[in-house]
């Protein structure tokens, strides 16, 4: 069978599944599976029972998606049918889930990818670059009961770098839309169903960023004091503003810089178009769809005309047969952070350093 889907534990192969999902995302870091056979299925391994905690990978034709653990298993059982459905993510997952040792807790003059595998490394996740990291960090500390994911994202964050699972257990560092996709999106072509979410729910007219640096010979008391950035949603046309207060100093620049990146993230991630392809391979024979590629995609019903970023991947096969469903995002989804970023605490932005 072409892109046949093997589930390997323990060293026997499963096949012939009933219904399967197999994803893969730039906004969940661990891609995950989810596999319903019946009972006594003939590409079953005879005799090798599969139990949750087991490491288990999942392959298409051979190719590695996801090298993990069996999250979960469900037994179903009726007067009519016996059926169990298996549930797993990759390796990563465990950085997600789980609070990293705090000792050391703090890290002097690492470079990016070195203390990512710092982190990572109680949890056998080898970490791999695919772009250029920026300088070594003076200090790195982890902060308490951080994720080792928190952790890893917020040092990634200062250095406009994107941690994503390669699907074979493994973390990269890599940037959005660093490839290409082998073929255009096109109705009437490849597209089989497309749909669009547009929300200005996170979005707002006004965002405006304030916050004071100290004053030194070049900079006055009064101007240091006072430092404010703007930007604008011209999307958003009723009355929205939104206001960050800067706990820690920083300059002009920083905060424009700051306040850009709120308004231009927010827009884009106010548009989501949902694209739903014949098969798993970009055309017959083309590599599978992954995410983090560039397509160009056109769609005027739903007014879009250019470039969108795969932001997931969703490999399915039913009775309905067997498609991907893509979710695409503008570029701008995913421009890297500043490197002074601000989080929610209450209904308030603070500066994290």
């Amino acid at each position: 069978m072409p892109d046949d889907v093997v589930l390997t534990v323990g060293g026997a192969e499963h096949r012939g599944w009933k219904t399967l999902q197999v994803k893969r995302s730039l906004e969940e870091l661990a891609g995950s599976f989810e596999l319903t056979v019946s009972d006594r299925w003939p590409g079953s391994a005879a005799g090798k029972k599969i139990v949750d905690g087991q490491a288990a990978s999942v392959s298409i034709d051979g190719e590695l998606l996801i090298s993990g653990f069996v999250d979960v298993v469900e037994p179903r059982i009726d007067g009519h049918s016996h059926e169990i459905t298996f549930k797993g993510r990759d390796r990563t997952a465990d950085l997600v889930d789980c609070s990293p040792p705090i000792e050391p807790g703090e890290w002097q003059g690492l470079g990016l990818r070195d203390l990512v595998a710092a982190i990572a490394e109680p949890f056998g996740i080898a970490v791999s670059a695919a772009v250029d990291l920026g300088d070594p960090f003076a200090k790195f500390r982890l902060e308490q009961g951080e994720t080792a994911f928190e952790a890893i994202d917020r040092a990634c964050r200062q250095r406009k770098v994107l941690a994503t699972s390669d699907g074979r257990g493994a973390l990269v560092l890599t940037r959005a839309g660093s490839s290409r996709a082998a073929i255009a999106l096109r109705v009437g072509d490849n597209i089989l169903a497309a749909g669009g979410s547009y929300s200005q729910r996170d979005r707002f007219s006004r965002y405006r960023i304030k916050g004071q640096q100290p004053g030194d010979d070049a900079w006055s008391e009064t101007t240091a004091a006072h430092v404010e950035a703007e930007a604008t949603d011209p999307g958003v046309t009723r009355y929205r503003p939104m206001t960050v207060i800067a706990d820690h100093p920083g300059g002009q620049a920083t905060a424009q810089d700051r306040v850009d990146w709120e308004a231009r993230t927010r827009a884009a991630r106010g548009r989501r178009i949902e694209i739903t392809v014949q098969g798993w391979r970009q055309g017959s024979g083309g590599p599978l769809w992954r995410p983090n590629v560039l397509v160009d995609c056109r769609h005027p019903d739903l007014g879009v005309e250019g470039d969108l970023l795969v932001a997931a991947a969703t490999f399915e096969r039913s009775d309905a047969g067997t498609v991907t469903r893509l979710s695409l995002l503008p570029p701008d989804a995913f421009l890297p952070e500043p490197p002074e970023a601000t989080k929610k605490t209450g209904g308030t932005d603070t500066w994290l350093s």
